[in-house]
């Protein structure tokens, strides 16, 4: 089993955010992509919040995320099993 202290990767270098109200801190990328179909490209952004798992409440999909003045949902819940996960991110409405 991975035991590892995670707490040094998120403390220092992570973006502070909110995750159904509650403080976490986490890594956030919102990288722009452009898929190519056909003759035409569709461009998009996936915005994800990558943090410890142990900060992920059971059920996330669709609870708040607030992250660099933004607001998001939670659209996916992707543990690795290493006790990380991210969470795809949804613009919430």
């Amino acid at each position: 089993m991975f035991t590892e202290d995670l707490s040094v990767y998120f403390d220092i270098l992570a973006s502070p955010a909110t995750l159904n109200g509650v403080g976490v801190q986490g890594y956030f990328d919102n990288a722009y992509a452009l898929g190519d179909v056909g003759m035409y490209g569709v461009a998009s952004t996936q915005p994800t919040l990558t943090l410890p798992t142990a900060n992920v409440p059971t059920q996330p999909v669709g609870m708040l995320v607030e992250v660099a003045g933004q607001r998001f949902t939670v659209a996916v819940h992707q543990p690795n099993g290493t006790g990380i996960s991210r969470l795809v991110l949804e613009t919430a409405l």
